[in-house]
């Protein structure tokens, strides 16, 4: 794919072609749960909702961290979506960098898993507008993101953003053109099926596998699935053995 043949218009607008060109294909599968490509998008319509309600939609820094799962691609497009910009964090990163990262940032909301808004709880300080959960039960006044994605459904043009603006930040900020510059470069088709056993959600590759239609498995375990075509584990992107 070249840069002429990139969707028009801010990164978001990646699950919206994927939810037109294949509906019904399981972007995401982990277990028994399965997302499709048309569900992923409502769910990140649904929550860019919520997040432009509680933050407005001026390019405010928005910290993601979450084991692969099917919670995480939901965030990282529905904070673009929202008009903010993505930055995904490890969830494995001590409490004390997670706070030196959210003062360097600027990050003005965090969206983390349970286990983890446990663990860094007290470095969470007050510059920051909203803390959402991933995953309940969550406790008093702290919101989730399915409370949040009850309000209604952001109808954004992705077309009419401007690509040069920020959509992520992944080791510096990345425009919206370059991520999905990025994406295409991994080359991913209908035809692929990724098993993702990575610790962490690597922003690029989901991205690649939203553009190219490839359904992602997400294993713990890492164990070998019979239609995987390519994996990921911590080393990158790599093709599987025949």
């Amino acid at each position: 794919m070249t840069h002429a043949d990139l969707p028009v218009g801010s990164a978001d607008v990646l699950t919206s072609v994927a939810a037109r060109t294949w509906p019904d294909r399981a972007a995401l599968r982990t277990g028994a749960s399965a997302v499709t490509f048309a569900e992923l998008d409502r769910a990140v319509s649904r929550l860019a909702f919520g997040l432009r309600q509680s933050l407005g939609g001026d390019g405010l820094t928005v910290a993601v961290s979450a084991l692969p799962g099917l919670d995480f691609p939901t965030a990282f497009f529905g904070i673009i979506r929202s008009g903010n910009v993505a930055a995904p964090v490890d969830p494995r990163l001590p409490p004390a960098e997670l706070a030196d990262f959210l003062a360097v940032t600027r990050a003005r909301a965090v969206i983390l898993g349970r286990a983890m808004y446990e663990r860094v709880r007290p470095v969470l300080g007050a510059q920051l507008e909203l803390v959402l959960l991933l995953d309940a039960p969550a406790e008093t006044g702290v919101l989730t993101c399915a409370e949040l994605a009850t309000a209604g459904t952001l109808l954004v043009e992705p077309r009419d953003r401007d690509e040069r603006e920020p959509a992520a930040i992944m080791s510096g900020l990345v425009t919206h053109h370059v991520l999905k510059a990025r994406a295409a470069a991994v080359g991913l088709t209908p035809a692929t099926v990724v098993l993702n056993s990575a610790p962490v959600f690597d922003a690029t590759q989901l991205c690649a596998a939203v553009l190219g239609g490839a359904t992602q498995l997400l294993s713990r375990d890492g164990s070998l699935a019979p239609s995987a075509t390519h994996l990921v584990t911590e080393q990158g992107l790599l093709k599987a053995a025949s």
